[in-house]
This record gives structure tokens, C-alpha cells and sequence, in this order.
């Protein structure tokens, strides 16, 4: 046979084609979304780097833009998906479950809730356990207003704003889009991508659509930024908490050892799977989390019996506020103070961010649950948990404040991170404590990237429910390095702008999802879906 016929027949058995070679590597591939992602995300960290300043100022600037202007939409938004949530809680489609009738949860309730709580909010829980609360206590609107800023009269409202921004409302936004999400695909077969929680307005087109496709780029770009700005956040507190616990100063060489590490941790806990990786890490720091706690309530500074009341008056007093609170724009002002945007709706804002991939992780843990089961699961027992964390921290620390046993306030202006570690210290036993808080930050880093890199990889391959390792690692290491390069480039101001500014647009996915869930709803109580 002539050389030139087998060379043609090799080139046709072995296709070595750029797109073929992806494929080999990543599995199955959506090219619609990964390639408008992934170069977006390498722009933007090209930019950050040449023109760090430039970078940070435009991206601050947008976000203002965006807080300042539609700060008004945003809090009706999220309100109104938090009234809904809660009527499909009680509603009569509360006996429909995720998947078929035979269909049982796939993982116990308590595991089910460890994931849920440890996908993306351990770390901003701990973070700012110490330092928002007091911030609220000095410069909340609420607060001043009530005449009773810095002292004990103070610490209720101050927690009660705390609750507000870490409260049921990010976790109705996280519910509405996992159902939205979950219901079509586990009842119908379709792909968990974003776009299938459109099944309800769209139809069959929900994934093929200009529609569709917008809203998965738009969700993968959220879930990067979002979480770059949460691990940004674990970088600074667990740097902070090595040079406060072991007296080693990490400079920016360190951190960005430091998030190499985390990067190479949430690599292998995604390499294990849900059922292992982060199942078994989320529990560990539930109880982690728990015995800290436990720790403050028998050996702080704060006698139990106030941490005790504290808790009591929160569940009044949050509740009781739900919906003041949720519409309250500061109208009484006729030129809106920088409290509001700076904290409720920067929150709403950061949470919508969360929203695809939150939403999506929940969608992928949540088969055979009923409506009423998710709804009450997903909302209210965050809810419950974060009535206990923030009580507990908030009050300890605002009474170890105002009884001049630390200088918590001062200490938190300077550095945020710092007052975790100041309170700890200052108690018995204090430095084992802050090193197991360390560690629980740690963990939570990874099993907030390693879920963020499950969805994003989900969404990348088409909505496969285990998406191949080497997808997972690829976004996993994009989401650290947006993280590490923004945090030394620009600091805090310019990765939380990059959450704000990659998510907003997200809003308007959130708000169809509404429409959409209960139009699913009602075709399946017809028996059409």
C-alpha cells in the first residue's frame, strides 16, 4: 500500500483537533459558555495585574453606581422572592417532590443540612462574627437612629442587622433557584444547568435558547466572582490567624502560598466526589463549628444566661421584623445615607451572586425531597443555626467590648479579621480555640471552592450531574487565582466590587425564576409535567 494512503486513513482514525483534545481532557463540553467564561475571567486577570489600580476603581465604581441607583429594585426583589418562598411553603404544592414519587433523599437530613450550610457561607459566617455585629452596635442606621449606638441597649438591634444580612433572605434566593433548577431535572430528565430552572417559562427550549444560554454564562460568571470573593476573605483570615497564633508573617508571596494550598486541598476534595469530599469535610465542620460555640457559652467572658436571652429576643425581634426590615429604604431621609447600601443591599447583592451556584449545588444534593421538606429545610434551619452563631459571637463580643475587657471595636477597624482571634484570645484556653477556629475556616474554604467548582463544571459540561475531575480542577483553579490576584492586587474593596459587578445581572434571572416555578408547579399538580 502507498505510504500516502496510510497516512491518510492514521490522520482519519486520530482526530487531533483542538476541540477533539478538550473533549479527551474535559469530557463533554458546552463551547457556547466555556470559552466566553474562561476568556472573560483570564481578561479580567490580566487586567488586574497590568492595571491593578484602574481595574479596582472601575469595578468600585460600577458597584456604587449599581447600589446607590437600584437599590430600591433589589430590596423589592428579594422581599418578594422571600414572600413566595414562604407561600410554597404552606401552599398545596408543598406534597410535590424533587424527582419521582418513589424517589427517597439521597443524603440524612443533618448531612443534607451540614452541605447546604458549608457550601458557600462558612466563611463570611465566621469572618464576620465579631466584626459585623459591632459594626452594626457603632454605625448601624437603626442604632443611631434609636439614639443608642455603643452601649448595651444597642447590642439587640445590632445583632437583629447582623441577622438581616445573614438571614432567610439569601436562603429563599438560594431555595427559589434550586427548585426552579431541580424540579425539571429530576422529573424530566433535564441537564442541571441554569437554564433548566427557565423549563417553566421556555419549555423544551429552556436549554437551547438565546434565553438559556445568557443565563448559564451569566450564572458560571456570578459563581467565579462570588466565591473569588469569599475565599479572598479566608485568605486574609487565615493569614491573619498563622501570624496571630505562630508569630509567621505572611507577606503576598505567603498568601498566595496559602491559596495554592487551599487551591490544592479542594482539588483532591473534588476528586473524591460529593459523597465523600465534601460530605464528610461539611460534617466535620458542623461539629467543629458547634463545639466553638459551646466553648463560648460555658468559658466566655459573656455569662450564658445573657447569651441565652439573646438568642430568646432574636427569634422576636428578627421575625418580628421581617417585614419592615426586608422594604426598608431609608425614605425617611431625603438623601440616602451610605448604611443601607453599604450593608443590606451590598448583601443582597453579594447573595445574588451566590445565587447560580448555591442554587445549583443545592438542585444536585436535594433529589426526593417534597416542596414543603426543601422549602422548610433550605430556609428555616440556616435560619435557626444563624440565630444561634451570631447571638452567641455577637453578644460575647459586644459584652467584652463594653465591658472594656478587649478592645474588640478598635482592633475590627483596623483589621476585620482580627476579632475572631482577639476574643478567643483573650479567654481560657483561647489559643487551642482559635486554632481549631483556623482550621474551621479552612475546611470551610474548601468545601466552599470545591462545591463552586462542582457547579461550574456541572454547567461547563452540559449539566452532567458528576461532571469528569479535570473540569472540576480547571474551574476550581480559576476561582482561587481570581481570588488570590484580586486580594493582593486591589484588597477587599476590589474583589467584593468584582462579586457585585459579575452578579447583579443575575437579579433578573432570580425574578424569572418566580414565574417559572410556578408555572412548573401547576402543570404538575395538572399531572402535565
Amino acid at each position: 500500500m502507498d505510504s500516502s494512503n496510510i497516512t491518510a486513513i492514521e490522520s482519519k482514525d486520530v482526530d487531533v483537533s483542538p476541540d477533539t483534545l478538550i473533549t479527551r481532557i474535559f469530557g463533554k463540553y458546552d463551547r457556547a459558555i466555556f470559552w466566553p467564561v474562561l476568556l472573560s475571567f483570564a481578561t479580567v486577570i490580566v487586567l488586574a495585574l497590568a492595571y491593578p489600580d484602574a481595574t479596582a476603581k472601575t469595578l468600585v465604581t460600577i458597584r456604587n453606581f449599581l447600589i446607590f441607583n437600584f437599590s430600591w429594585a433589589f430590596l423589592l426583589g428579594v422581599g418578594l422572592t422571600l414572600l413566595f418562598c414562604i407561600y410554597l411553603a404552606v401552599s398545596p404544592f408543598g406534597d410535590l417532590k424533587l424527582g419521582k414519587d418513589e424517589d427517597k433523599p439521597e443524603f440524612s437530613f443533618w448531612t443534607w443540612v451540614a452541605m447546604l450550610f458549608s457550601c458557600g457561607l462558612g466563611i463570611g459566617f465566621v469572618f464576620y462574627s465579631v466584626a459585623e455585629p459591632l459594626t452594626h452596635l457603632h454605625q448601624s442606621s437603626h442604632v443611631i437612629d434609636a439614639g443608642t449606638a455603643g452601649t448595651a441597649a444597642g447590642v439587640p438591634k445590632a445583632i437583629e442587622m447582623t441577622l438581616l444580612d445573614w438571614g432567610i433572605h439569601g436562603w429563599a434566593l438560594f431555595a427559589l433557584a434550586a427548585w426552579a433548577i431541580a424540579f425539571p431535572a429530576y422529573r424530566l430528565g433535564k441537564p442541571l444547568t441554569v437554564a433548566t430552572g427557565l423549563y417553566g417559562l421556555l419549555g423544551d427550549r429552556c436549554n437551547s435558547s438565546i434565553l438559556g444560554r445568557l443565563a448559564d454564562g451569566l450564572g458560571a460568571l456570578g459563581t467565579i466572582g462570588g466565591n473569588a470573593a469569599m475565599i479572598g476573605l479566608g485568605v486574609a483570615s487565615i493569614s491573619y490567624g498563622i501570624e496571630t497564633l505562630f508569630g509567621v508573617h505572611l507577606s503576598d508571596p505567603g498568601k498566595a502560598g496559602v491559596m495554592i494550598l487551599l487551591i490544592f486541598a479542594y482539588v483532591i476534595s473534588a476528586a473524591t466526589g460529593i459523597e465523600r469530599g465534601i460530605r464528610y469535610l461539611s460534617q466535620i465542620n458542623m461539629v467543629l463549628a458547634g463545639g466553638v460555640v459551646l466553648f463560648l457559652l460555658l468559658f466566655g467572658h459573656a455569662p450564658a444566661q445573657y447569651l441565652f436571652n439573646m438568642m430568646t429576643q432574636m427569634c422576636g425581634d428578627y421575625f418580628n421584623g421581617i417585614l419592615k426590615y426586608s422594604f426598608w429604604s431609608d425614605a425617611g431621609n431625603f438623601q440616602q445615607r451610605d448604611w443601607l447600601g453599604w450593608w443590606i443591599v451590598f448583601y443582597w447583592l453579594w447573595w445574588i451572586s451566590y445565587i447560580p451556584f448555591c442554587g445549583g449545588f443545592i438542585a444536585r444534593i436535594s433529589k426526593g425531597r417534597t416542596l414543603r421538606q426543601f422549602m422548610f429545610g433550605v430556609i428555616l434551619v440556616p435560619m435557626l443555626l444563624a440565630i444561634l452563631w451570631f447571638s452567641v459571637w455577637g453578644g460575647s463580643a459586644a459584652y467584652a467590648e463594653l465591658n472594656g475587657i478587649v478592645p474588640l471595636w478598635s482592633n475590627v477597624q483596623a483589621n476585620p479579621e482580627s476579632g475572631v482571634y482577639s476574643l478567643l484570645g483573650s479567654m481560657p484556653l483561647g489559643w487551642i480555640i482559635s486554632v481549631v477556629v483556623l482550621f474551621n475556616i479552612i475546611i470551610f474554604a474548601i468545601t466552599t471552592s470545591d462545591s463552586a467548582s462542582f457547579f461550574v463544571a456541572m454547567q461547563m459540561s452540559k449539566g452532567q450531574a458528576n461532571p469528569k475531575v479535570s473540569m472540576r480542577l480547571l474551574w476550581g483553579f480559576v476561582i482561587g487565582m481570581t481570588g488570590i490576584i484580586f486580594q493582593l492586587t486591589g484588597g477587599f474593596n476590589a474583589i467584593k466590587s468584582l462579586a457585585i459587578v459579575v452578579g447583579a445581572p443575575f437579579f433578573l434571572v432570580g425574578i424569572a425564576f418566580i414565574f417559572s416555578v410556578y408555572a412548573m408547579l401547576k402543570k404538575a399538580k395538572q399531572g402535565r409535567m
